[in-house]
């Protein structure tokens, strides 16, 4: 592909990194957080990683993260769908963004049902038999997955819509940089979090690793059939302002909520 046509790297790294963060503050500050107070619980540490509470003990108040990250990933497919919009930036970062919520949302229950760790192994714990809920949430999470990924790939046709190689290594392009760059943020995330390097890998980068669908978005013939071709997005090229409002959502990502905001 033509330097000149290419879609511009830092600026993806950008989306990614500004994507990720909206899902990660969604599933623990308007999930968790809404949820604890709503239902007299008190907050007492918002990380990158995890909401603490004390006082009220609800499954919803863990269930809530997940379901933030479904209603926001949801309400960018859907204002996506119906907007007019011609920026493109702006269309592919909604295009990220509903991938980010939806997948870290659909993968979260097998990722429970399977180490018995996190918010929806709190949500079944008491509840027996054990074996059946953990199957239950596996089963629900592949389908939900599987689903999420036709859900996006339909969002990222414009971007793709053929099966011509150039047309496929863009996808691939602008699919696995935001990823990666995600990643990176949701590593840097976990480093200064109060409890130690273990929740780096496992809640901080699980977060983002459960995106890894938006990588394999070319495989699917949603994304990559002609026929669902409406428009054509032109290259995503450098946006100064993009990058400067990442970086520093990072910045504040790293040094503010990495170690956590206690309250009292």
């Amino acid at each position: 592909m033509d330097s000149e046509l290419r879609d511009d790297a830092a600026t993806l790294m950008a989306l990614g990194v500004l994507a990720f963060i909206l899902a990660d503050v969604a599933h623990e500050a308007l999930g968790h957080g809404l949820a604890a107070l709503l239902l007299g619980a008190k907050p007492v540490l918002l990380t990158t990683c995890y909401l603490s509470t004390a006082g009220a003990v609800s499954p919803w108040i863990p269930a809530a993260g997940g379901l933030a990250n479904l209603a926001l990933g949801g309400f960018a497919l859907l204002f996506l769908r119906w907007s007019r919009l011609r920026a493109v930036r702006f269309r592919y970062f909604l295009v990220i963004v509903a991938a980010f919520n939806l997948f870290f949302a659909a993968a979260y229950p097998a990722y429970s049902g399977i180490v018995r760790f996190g918010d929806w192994a709190a949500v079944i714990a008491g509840l027996g038999p054990s074996w059946l809920w953990r199957l239950l949430l596996v089963v629900s999470a592949l389908v939900g997955y599987l689903l999420t990924m036709v859900l996006v790939a339909r969002a990222a046709n414009p971007f793709c819509g053929s099966r011509e190689p150039g047309s496929l290594q863009r996808l691939q392009r602008i699919t696995l940089i935001p990823y990666l760059a995600a990643l990176a943020a949701a590593f840097l995330g976990g480093v200064p979090n109060p409890a130690g390097w273990k929740v780096i890998f496992t809640a901080a980068v699980p977060a983002a690793a459960a995106s890894f669908g938006l990588t394999q978005l070319d495989h699917l013939p949603a994304a990559t059939s002609p026929s669902l071709l409406v428009d054509h997005s032109p290259c995503i090229r450098r946006s100064t302002a993009w990058i400067a409002i990442a970086i520093v959502a990072l910045i504040l990502f790293v040094t503010v909520l990495g170690p956590g905001i206690r309250f009292r």
